[in-house]
This record gives structure tokens, C-alpha cells and sequence, in this order.
């Protein structure tokens, strides 16, 4: 994953290209890998999200052409083309014994989801009280027994033991935090240049805000209009993530190849 030196016009064809190269697989269909249906379902749905954002981003573009393209949501979006890139690469490394984990996660996640459900039952607020305990009834109650079931079954895969000798459960699937797993599959320097930029407007900081924010001699000032090097980050990032992912879609299930992607990029 790296950097290359275009126009925001360049990197925005280079963007529908290997778009137009996602979707062949609509055509010919995903080859069933050797790993297994979980891994093939993984990396397929990975790919579709990614395909979908993508195609979201030049349809934006499109419409709101480049003076009005939405750039704080254009960044929202493609961080998660990036942590789609770096747990597929993750998964890649052991497909069958991780992409089972990723899947079995689920039932720790909605574990996690009823008991806050049924936390704020018992909330001060009124109209909280009544909305949980009318959600727990209808919602969760049903599925309580299914759910604390299917935890159980697969909870001590997902804890570690912490220095005061309590178990604790996993933040996300694989115990690592993302960090991690992008240093693993080398992806470092995107992790630390790209993803550390992103996170400011998935998280709200103040450069968020700043995109809306013009200072000139006349005082302050607010408006929708673009920045020209957002746009191009937002293409950029975007072609950049997609091009890492279907390299190693291509590598796992022989739909394309390295001289495909290349010409996604040459023919600009």
C-alpha cells in the first residue's frame, strides 16, 4: 500500500477502474476457496463493501460535482475500506481458524448489545425507561436464553486473563487492536500516515470542523464548499484501499491478477 503522484482527475478514472475490475466478479462469480465458505463469504462481503463505497464516493462526485463533494463524510467512508483491508490481510494469514473467530465473535457482540439493553430498563429517564423495557419485551426477551447460549459456547475463546487474574473479554474479534493488526500484515505506515488522518473525522475533532471554516482579512466565515486537496484525499485514499484489497483478492481467489490492477492505473 502506497502513495502515487496523481490529479485528483486521474486517481478519481484510476478509482473507476478498478471498480469496473470489482465488480467483473458479478459476472464470473467467486471461486469457492480452498479454506472454506467462512473465509470465502468474508473476503466476498469485504469486497462488496468496499466496491459499494467506492462507487457511493464517484456518485457523490457526480452529483455534488467537485465544488459541493460532501469531503468530512467522503473521509468517514473510506476508513473503513482501510480496516476492511487490514483484517482481511489478518484473516488471509490462517483463513480457516480466524475467519471462524471473526464469525463466532458475533455471538460475544450481541451478548454485549442485549445487556446494555437491559442496563437502561431500569434507566431515570422516562421516556428511556419505557422505550428499553418495550424493546426488551418485544426485542430481546425471545432470544435471551439463544443468546446467553451461543456466548457461553464460545466465550473462552475471546477472554485473557489480566494482571489482577480476571478474565476479560476481547474489545473486537481477534484481541488486538487494529494498530496491531496493521503492523502484522504490513500496513504500518498506512496505519500511523492515512488511518491517524481519518479518524479525525470519524471521531469529531477540530479538523473536522475547520473544513467548514474560511479566515480571511474580513473575519470568519462558514461554507459547504470543498477543499480541492480533501477531494483529491478522499479519491486518493479510497483508490489507494482498493487497490490493496483486490491485490489480495486476486492472490486468494485467481479472479484477477497483478497485470490487471496495473492497467487499472497505466491506462490513466
Amino acid at each position: 500500500m502506497g502513495i502515487r503522484a496523481l490529479t485528483n482527475e486521474q486517481h478519481t478514472r484510476v478509482l473507476e477502474n478498478l471498480v469496473s475490475l470489482g465488480r467483473s466478479i458479478q459476472e464470473t462469480g467467486p471461486s469457492y476457496h480452498l479454506a472454506g465458505p467462512e473465509y470465502t463469504s468474508l473476503m466476498v462481503c469485504f469486497l462488496m463493501h468496499n466496491i459499494t463505497v467506492a462507487q457511493s464516493l464517484l456518485k457523490l462526485l457526480e452529483v455534488f460535482k467537485e465544488e459541493f463533494f460532501p469531503t468530512t463524510m467522503g473521509f468517514v467512508a473510506v476508513r473503513s475500506m482501510f480496516e476492511a483491508d487490514v483484517n482481511a490481510h489478518y484473516i488471509s494469514l490462517s483463513p480457516v481458524e480466524r475467519s471462524r473467530q471473526f464469525i463466532d465473535f458475533e455471538a460475544v457482540l450481541e451478548k454485549q448489545q442485549m445487556d446494555r439493553w437491559h442496563k437502561h430498563r431500569a434507566s431515570n429517564k422516562e421516556d428511556w425507561e419505557e422505550a428499553m423495557n418495550e424493546a426488551w419485551a418485544k426485542a430481546w426477551l425471545p432470544r435471551k436464553d439463544e443468546i446467553e447460549r451461543r456466548f457461553v459456547s464460545v466465550q473462552g475463546r475471546y477472554q485473557r486473563t489480566s494482571s489482577k487474574g480476571k478474565a476479560q473479554t476481547f474489545a473486537n474479534w481477534s484481541g488486538k487492536s487494529l494498530r496491531e493488526l496493521a503492523v502484522l500484515v504490513d500496513h504500518e505506515e498506512a496505519y500511523d500516515v492515512f488511518y491517524s488522518d481519518l479518524c479525525s473525522f470519524a471521531h469529531v475533532d477540530v479538523r473536522l470542523a475547520n473544513r467548514f471554516l474560511r479566515i480571511s482579512r474580513d473575519g470568519l466565515s462558514w461554507t459547504q464548499r470543498a477543499l480541492q486537496p480533501d477531494i483529491g484525499g478522499v479519491i486518493r485514499y479510497a483508490a489507494i484501499f482498493l487497490d490493496c484489497f483486490l491485490r489480495l483478492f486476486g492472490k486468494e481467489f485467481g479472479n484477477w491478477d497483478e497485470s490487471d490492477i496495473q492497467e487499472c492505473w497505466g491506462s490513466v
